[in-house]
């Protein structure tokens, strides 16, 4: 009886171990497992953007301020930008990845210029979609528009991938300040 058994010994070992429910928890953990790390790897890249937006409202923030307290006049689009980019830490290329627009606001209409036209995220060749910068007079109200483009962790991430991108294969963060002209 035992010669008989002898080849079937492989076979039922392993039928021993089909029945056993040993290691039966780490099955499902090795399916979650991939979504798991996608979505933290998700988490950090949300951080990592509201972070870079936080630095673009401050950059802004901190140009304008000379703007709004009427100490200088009107700089010119590079000096803007170049303002801009000197107040953001740890943003790379932010003079080539971002475009500002400063235009007056009509306070009796509620209008400008740029009426219906979307927020530029470069520096458009066309005439048509040249960014603006409108010097203002005193006592006029001023809108500033910045418009920033990052990239995603396209890498790390499968999910960036499947987002829209407004501007190519980047991320578009907006942000948009007032001010009014200091009187003489």
């Amino acid at each position: 009886m035992n010669r008989l058994r002898a080849p079937l010994r492989p076979l039922l070992h392993l039928g021993r171990l089909l029945r056993s429910e040993e290691g039966a928890a780490s099955i499902p953990a090795v399916f979650w497992m991939p979504f798991f790390v996608m979505m933290m790897v998700a988490s950090v890249e949300l951080c990592l953007l509201g972070v870079k937006q936080t630095l673009l409202d401050r950059g802004v923030d901190l140009t304008t301020r000379i703007l709004r307290l009427g100490v200088a006049t009107m700089p010119s689009h590079e000096q803007i930008k170049r303002s801009i980019c000197g107040n953001i830490a740890f943003l790379p290329d932010c003079m080539t990845d971002l475009a500002v627009e400063v235009f007056q606001v009509d306070r009796a209409t509620w209008s400008s210029d740029v009426n219906g036209r979307g927020v530029l995220c470069s520096d458009a060749i066309t005439e048509t979609d040249k960014p603006v910068i409108q010097p203002g007079v005193s006592g006029q109200l001023m809108i500033l528009r910045a418009c920033l483009r990052v990239s995603p962790m396209e890498k790390l991430n499968p999910l960036s991938q499947a987002l829209a991108h407004e501007s190519g294969d980047k991320y578009v963060l907006i942000t948009t300040t007032a001010f009014v002209n200091e009187p003489e």
